[in-house]
């Protein structure tokens, strides 16, 4: 079996926590399936709500979304209602998705423990048309209930026989901004996290009168526009509740090094750290790559306002493990920033994932390939990180409609004619492509995770050296803009939409990391 075909097989049933049961007839399912009411009618996506479901009759009930279990406050990776009489009801705290047009919720019989599941890179309109609420599974995607004394059943993976089970669709509908037009990006404009919101910062943080421009590093002890932005950074942690901490490494190698960085403390594994993080520094005039830039809007200017965004949302809800959230100096210059952070973690205290953003933006929904590595991976005819690219695709699948584009993606990436050196050159075209894979070619600062810590880890970016503005002064917003228009929608328009999807993405993968992070399968 290739390559190709052994990571398609494999990803049918590594997904995030879910949970299930076995089965009735179609007939009795579609009976119950008419016989559940879910209010409200219409389901508000972007934001966490309560949503009540009254049964008719006896049945259980599968909610593939995250959801706040009560008891806890932490959220977790769906779970099963059971409904033991005739107009039982239970509410429930959802996340529905953000950027899908329709909810879907499975149903079967009382006490259901597993319950067949759609592929990583399939939508659940594709699996639904393919006849698989019929068929079922057949030793493949299945999630199996699992008890936990909480008020909530959570879910594990499984690769399992299932039979057919009924399903309810629900509308979603997401608020946006009547003061913005669709062209200006308000379909994304509302929300815990919403890409219209990442833009305007973006702008604030890059004015050249008002912005954290030239910094290129902390080449000095003080470096002026480097201190501003680390302490407008600081300033900002604390507003979000986090403990905010400029680590100075005054032993450490030319050149200098510090990051800036904001805790919040689990409260179940203390000593876990889950770690988001972005490279602060830009590219300096004299590098081995380009003239050097004073912006660095795509390169990495973006990945810091996406991630101060997601910090901000998770900021606001409970988390079993510790979070993290850095930004690096010196990645332009090996990586100093990072490793000494490494260097500093303190006794006792472990890894568990790191999620990074390192050139991204200009990519899917405009012309060009969302490229999202995973490693480490140490040999490419063995997938070891199999787990975090069906998790990470799983997730966007739920988040967006990109089954199709993940699917370009996979197709792309594993074609020997285009590959990797084609989905990172803006030379080349290439729309409707996002590639979700195991990578040799870590080359931000998530690799120091992977190779010193074996901390599985993984990387949002988009192409690099065909931007014809990589390291250059014209690394801009307006840039960015530009090379983000497409015949069927403004540059900021589709901008502002790949904001939305990255952070959307990283702050469900956080989430989903928190309840059951993934280790190095090599």
């Amino acid at each position: 079996m290739d390559r190709e075909r052994t990571l398609f097989v494999g990803l049918l049933f590594l997904f995030p926590t879910i949970s299930g049961c076995l089965g009735v007839s179609l007939d009795d399912e579609d009976v119950l399936s008419d016989s559940l009411n879910i209010s409200p009618s219409v389901l508000t996506a972007a934001d966490f709500q309560m949503v009540d479901f009254t049964a008719e009759k006896p049945m259980s009930v599968f909610v593939p979304y995250l959801v706040v279990n009560p008891t806890s406050g932490y959220i977790q990776n769906g779970t099963v209602l059971d409904f033991s009489s005739n107009w039982d009801s239970i509410s429930i705290d959802i996340l529905v998705p953000p950027n899908n047009e329709k909810a879907i919720f499975l149903v079967g019989e009382l006490g259901r423990n597993n319950w067949p599941l759609r592929a990583t890179n399939e939508s659940w309109d594709e699996w639904i048309l393919r006849g698989a609420t019929n068929q079922g599974s057949n030793n493949s995607n299945a999630a199996i209930r699992y008890s936990d004394n909480s008020t909530f059943l959570s879910t594990r993976p499984q690769q399992m026989n299932t039979t057919g089970v009924g399903y309810v669709e629900v509308p979603v509908s997401r608020p946006f901004r009547d003061d913005l037009t669709v062209e200006q990006g308000t379909k994304h404009s509302v929300g815990l996290v919403d890409g219209y919101s990442v833009l305007e910062e973006m702008i604030k943080f890059t004015d050249e009168d008002t912005g954290y421009n030239d910094r290129w590093g902390p080449f000095s002890p003080n470096d002026p526009a480097y201190e501003d932005a680390l302490s407008y950074i600081a300033s900002k942690f604390m507003s979000y509740g986090l403990d905010a901490e400029i680590h100075r490494y005054r032993d450490s190698s030319s050149p200098y090094a510090v990051n800036v960085c904001g805790y919040k403390t689990g409260t179940l594994f203390p000593d876990e750290w889950l770690v988001l993080g972005a490279h602060l520094d830009v590219a300096e005039p004299g590098g081995s790559i380009g003239s050097g830039t004073r912006i660095g809007a795509h390169d990495n200017t973006a990945g810091v306002v996406m991630s101060m965004f997601v910090a901000q949302a998770l900021a606001q809800l409970d988390h079993r493990r510790t979070m993290v959230v850095c930004f690096w100096s010196n990645e332009e210059n090996g990586y100093d920033g990072v490793d000494r952070w490494i260097d500093n973690i303190p006794p006792g205290v472990t890894i568990t994932n790191y999620l990074n953003i390192d050139s991204a933006g200009v990519n899917y929904p405009g012309d060009y390939t969302l490229v999202v590595d995973i490693i480490p991976e140490t040999d490419n005819e063995i997938n070891e990180q199999i787990e975090m690219v069906g998790l990470t695709e799983w997730i966007g699948s739920t988040n967006n409609d990109i089954a199709e584009v993940l699917r370009n993606g996979r197709e792309m990436y594993y074609n020997e004619s285009e590959g990797y050196a084609a989905m990172k050159d803006h030379s080349h075209k290439h729309p409707n492509t996002i590639s979700v894979h195991e990578s040799q070619r870590g080359r931000s600062d998530y690799i120091r995770f992977a190779d010193r810590l074996g901390v599985v880890s993984l990387d949002f970016g988009a192409i690099t050296g065909g931007y014809d503005c990589y390291h250059e002064l014209c690394d801009t917003v307006d840039e960015m803009i530009a090379w983000m228009g497409t015949d069927n929608a403004t540059g900021t328009e589709n901008l502002v939409a790949s904001f939305d999807m990255i952070c959307w993405w990283q702050f469900s993968l956080f989430l989903y990391l928190d309840e059951r992070p993934v280790y190095d399968g090599s």
